[in-house]
């Protein structure tokens, strides 16, 4: 089990995309390691650590490219990872274009209904908002969005 798990490492490093898992592929892998972690000798022991070595590279490569957003080959356990990743672009995205809005022009509101991606008057994409999340908008766009009862001012 650990040749076939430095295999998949190899692959992964050797490509910009993910490379192609069995949906089983983890599951696998924990129980052989389960099995190895209720053997007492030292070979056993130190198959476990370098398969947690090369399992948190792997992990660890699988994840930097699903944050750059490299989805093809993506396991269902990871699509966890891939939303926490879109939403911190989302964060990131809001954060840097508050800091480059004008001063005053900003207004900080609150979502009370979903609203869907639009596009403003600039023609840059703004949104998806959900319920409940406080973001920075231009002015013009938080008194139209008020105006429609989607958004609160926040003070």
């Amino acid at each position: 089990m650990l040749k076939l798990l430095e295999e998949k490492l190899r692959k992964e490093r050797e490509t910009g995309e993910l490379s192609s898992l069995d949906d089983d592929f983890f599951l696998g892998i924990r129980e052989h390691m389960a099995d190895l972690e209720s053997r007492t000798d030292l070979i056993s022991a130190q198959k476990l650590r370098l398969m947690q070595q090369v399992l948190e590279e792997l992990v660890d490569l699988r994840a930097e490219k699903i944050f750059h957003g490299r989805r093809k080959n993506m396991l269902q356990a990871e699509s966890t990872l891939a939303e926490y990743a879109s939403t911190f672009k989302k964060f990131k995205k809001d954060v840097l274009e508050s800091l480059l809005q004008k001063e005053g022009t900003a207004q900080k509101v609150m979502v009370l209904q979903d609203i869907p991606q639009f596009y403003g008057p600039d023609l840059r994409v703004l949104g998806p908002y959900k319920k409940g999340e406080k973001v920075l908008l231009d002015e013009t766009i938080a008194t139209l969005l008020k105006e429609k009862g989607l958004i609160e001012q926040v003070i």
